[in-house]
């Protein structure tokens, strides 16, 4: 399965926070320009209070709809860039060289994203904003100084500078963007790689451990099942489920060392030949230990813990919380799997049957939690059973 949308959706997410953050930051700057103009530290007109309230106000909205209100699309995230440009351009026009960086504010802002995109609009729009700002600014006389009294010094010295020197940015900022999205890109496409990499080993291995154990049939097919569905219960995300329960099919990998006369002995094992079977969770582990990629590793972890019981008394006597969750939830499955399917030594237990010998283990075999989710979805434990019939 392919996460990478998933990925870039939890990226853009983080980045909308990474917004709303430096939104109130600006926010509390913007405070403490109108507490220092308060105390005559700035001198500056009356009419910037009511501005820098509205601005205020303005860049606690992106907290409001990301951190609040867990608000998410493409609509707000122009949004926010449009009333970014268009404030920077206001507080420009009304305090011209005082906070002549607000007009980079906006585009920076927009490279969070990683997307050249976001970076053009943002441009875009900010280069009729930027001369607006500064006609504003000389129909209301607020800036006093020569050579900005003229039309002509507006044009010479003020709206031609700025749109050289913004230019400018605009160019880093694009081309530091689209490295930035390559390098995205290509790290997702080598998680695709790795994955699809990982899962056809997985694949590859698990129909082995059908070949080599012949008469379990599905087995693996339907642990992998009730393990998603005991994944889903807990509430893991989708990507975890699907680890998880792909690991699952590996949870028998290590019987591909144990000879196939035992495993398919029909008949009752000796002890000897039992402590043979028993070795599997340490040839499980051996073969996949050093094995590269996440998915590997949680299937090494399940191949060598999923006989663990949870009072302790399983092959390796881990106990409790020692044994990792996935094994414990694997645990639940295979057993389960094992009592109702047909054996070389044994007929197929009742569904029923199974299912209480599950709950009775409760806090002995099996984690409590686990087993009472068991029980709580059970039918969907019957549906998946009888969906995969051995063959």
């Amino acid at each position: 399965m392919d996460f990478s949308e998933k990925l870039l959706i939890k990226f853009k997410r983080n980045t909308n926070y990474s917004l709303a953050l430096i939104c109130r930051l600006a926010a509390l700057l913007m405070l403490l320009a109108i507490i220092l103009t308060a105390c005559n530290v700035f001198i500056l007109g009356n009419e910037i209070y009511p501005v820098l309230a509205v601005s205020i106000v303005i860049m606690l909205l992106p907290t409001l709809f990301y951190n609040v209100l867990h608000k998410d699309n493409t609509f707000l995230k122009y949004l926010f860039l449009t009333i970014l440009v268009l404030m920077s351009g206001l507080l420009y026009s009304l305090l011209s060289y005082h906070v002549i960086l607000m007009l980079a504010f906006p585009v920076l802002v927009s490279c969070l994203y990683c997307e050249r995109k976001c970076v053009v609009y943002t441009s875009v729009l900010s280069y009729p904003v930027i001369i607006a700002a500064h006609f504003i600014a000389f129909a209301l006389k607020l800036v006093p100084d020569e050579p900005l009294i003229t039309l002509k010094g507006v044009i010479a010295y003020g709206i031609l500078p700025r749109l050289l020197e913004f230019t400018i940015m605009f160019i880093i900022a694009f081309t530091m963007t689209g490295k930035v999205e390559k390098l995205i890109s290509g790290l997702i496409d080598k998680n695709r790689e790795s994955y699809e990499n990982q899962k056809t080993v997985v694949y590859s291995l698990s129909e082995m451990i059908e070949t080599q154990s012949h008469d379990t049939g599905a087995h693996v097919k339907r642990v992998s099942e009730y393990t998603k569905i005991l994944c889903q219960a807990l509430g893991m995300s989708d990507e975890d489920v699907w680890l998880v329960s792909t690991a699952a099919m590996m949870h028998d990998v290590g019987k591909l060392m144990v000879p196939a006369e035992i495993l398919n002995k029909p008949a009752k094992l000796t002890q000897e030949e039992f402590s043979e079977v028993k070795k599997h969770v340490e040839y499980g582990q051996k073969m996949m230990e050093n094995a590269p990629g996440e998915l590997m590793q949680v299937s090494t972890q399940i191949a060598h813990e999923h006989h663990e019981k949870f009072n302790g008394e399983g092959y390796l006597h881990k106990s409790g919380e020692e044994i990792s969750l996935y094994a414990r939830i694997v645990a639940i499955a295979d057993v389960f799997d094992a009592l109702v399917s047909r054996r070389p030594y044994k007929e197929p237990w009742d569904l029923d049957k199974a299912k209480q010998e599950i709950i009775s283990q409760s806090g002995k075999q099996f984690d409590p939690e686990l087993v009472d989710l068991f029980d709580k979805n059970f039918a969907k434990f019957v549906a998946v059973h009888e969906r995969y019939p051995d063959t």
